[in-house]
């Protein structure tokens, strides 16, 4: 079992989930970058503002995919009512965290360090940089490979 700075990365798990990344990415005609990490990430829309160090606090929409395109969660009051997940006991709005600290996913705390503010990309992450093997609850099932939408629109210093 391999560990390293992301955690852990079981090399059969993560290679299985890369080979579904690669799969996803041509079948969309998309093309990502890579983090070392295996995180992949594609800009949608360029941000003018700064980039984040850890221990900043960060302002966050985003909407999150399993690859077949369902949406699991969202802090869109509008795409989780398109979606038919809109929950009325749940209050839609950015998502606050302070970053790199593991309040977090890991694909999260790395993928929203890439950004700068005012940037919308896709992030791609292999499960250990999601919810791992135990999955989270009964919505996302252990080694789920996950896409998330984010747009990072605030840094709080």
């Amino acid at each position: 079992e391999c560990i390293n700075e992301f955690g852990e990365c079981p090399d059969q798990q993560l290679q299985e989930d890369l080979a579904l990344i690669d799969e996803y990415l041509t079948a969309k005609g998309l093309e990502a970058e890579v983090h070392p990490s295996g995180l992949h990430y594609i800009i949608l829309e360029e941000g003018d503002g700064e980039t984040p160090n850890n221990n900043q606090e960060v302002v966050v929409n985003y909407t999150g995919r399993f690859l077949d395109g369902r949406v699991f969660d969202t802090s869109l009051d509008s795409v989780a009512r398109a979606e038919g997940i809109f929950n009325e006991n749940r209050d839609y709005q950015p998502f606050q965290f302070t970053l790199g600290i593991g309040r977090v996913i890991p694909g999260w705390d790395i993928g929203i360090g890439l950004l700068n503010e005012g940037a919308k990309a896709q992030l791609l992450l292999p499960s250990y940089l999601a919810y791992g093997p135990s999955g989270s609850g009964a919505s996302i099932p252990g080694n789920t490979v996950l896409t998330f939408e984010v747009e990072l629109l605030d840094i709080k210093f």
